[in-house]
């Protein structure tokens, strides 16, 4: 129970940060963070200087210190200090000293998981700012009013005392929100340029699941598949029950429609009435039984298509992201990282 207490934290942490950004976490390494570029240049309209990271202070240091460099920009300690104060003021009355303190599986406290990720937030917002004046995208007069007043506003409901504590003076906020449109305008420009022609006219089946990897005995799953297909087609207790405590998956409701690349899957919902336990299916990556909650209708078909090209939009940035993050060298310093 713990480790489920610990993990629904940690996501706490993770998500803290999206109060004031758009922004997901891109790294797909867990809680380890990774500062070393590349350093190779990477190409595209033009060739790209890779820059080395500035010199930041791991010493003692005042508001004004740069704690953190993403190539030769430094962000200093004041606006770190202001980006984690956005995490933290979130859950205040959530979460108690000792909260911070416990360590989660990853032999790493609350507190610390959350300075990273501040830290990997940070960074993105600076990458992608760099890469959008790259490539000529700025703020028109309309958008940046739009962040200032954005700012001004948030600022009217921090109390003087957190304003001097935390860093929190106009220029560096409106510096954070106007960062931040920017950031968020470069994402639309990349999610602009997906492929979306082939959605038209998809269909999609509301679906309950059961999946298990296939390990390295695939019939044995497959067999234990077929038994617990029995077991729920002739127990009181409902298919959602045995997904809880049997699907591997982290999703147990979720829709599979005709873009799916679970071909099997997709194939075999259709022929499976609903509130039936499908057959067992095999995938690539392990076996599926499915329970259809409902068929398509025009509002499923649109929450589909919209998830699809969604699911596109994040993943053509998310690779265009990476491409970006290995042109800076990052440093952060020490003292960040020590601390809680």
């Amino acid at each position: 129970m713990m480790k489920k207490q610990a993990g629904n934290l940690r996501k706490c942490c993770a998500g803290i940060c999206m109060a004031l950004c758009f922004l997901f976490v891109f790294t797909g390494t867990g809680c380890d963070l990774n500062f070393s570029g590349s350093e190779d240049s990477v190409e595209t309209e033009e060739e790209v200087v890779h820059e080395k990271a500035a010199i930041i202070e791991s010493d003692t240091v005042t508001g004004k210190s740069p704690v953190i460099a993403v190539g030769e920009t430094t962000i200093t300690y004041d606006e770190y200090k202001a980006y984690y104060y956005f995490m933290s003021s979130q859950y205040e009355t959530l979460l108690t000293d000792d909260v911070w303190r416990y360590k989660t599986e990853n032999d790493k406290t609350i507190g610390q998981e959350a300075i990273e990720e501040t830290l990997r937030l940070i960074i993105q917002v600076k990458v992608i700012c760099k890469e959008a004046k790259r490539a000529g995208v700025e703020l028109e007069a309309d958008e940046k009013e739009d962040a200032d007043y954005a700012a001004t506003q948030y600022l009217k409901d921090v109390s003087s005392s957190d304003k001097k504590n935390n860093g929190l003076s106009e220029d560096i906020i409106t510096g954070i929100f106007e960062e931040n449109k920017l950031a968020q305008k470069m994402y639309n420009v990349v999610a602009g340029e997906v492929e979306t022609s082939d959605v038209s006219g998809a269909i999609a089946y509301k679906t309950q699941l059961i999946f298990k990897k296939k390990g390295d005995d695939a019939e044995k799953v497959r067999q234990k598949m077929e038994e617990l297909k029995k077991e729920i087609a002739s127990s009181e207790k409902s298919f959602y029950t045995y997904a809880i405590s049997e699907s591997e998956a982290d999703d147990i409701e979720t829709i599979v429609g005709s873009l799916d690349e679970r071909k099997n899957l997709y194939n075999t919902v259709t022929v499976t009435k609903n509130n039936v336990v499908s057959q067992v299916v095999e995938e690539d990556d392990g076996y599926y039984l499915a329970l259809i909650l409902e068929k398509p209708n025009d509002e499923l078909n649109t929450e589909y298509i919209n998830d699809v090209i969604s699911t596109r939009q994040t993943k053509a940035f998310q690779t265009s992201y990476d491409g970006w993050s290995e042109n800076y060298d990052v440093e952060v310093s020490d003292l960040l990282l020590s601390s809680q």
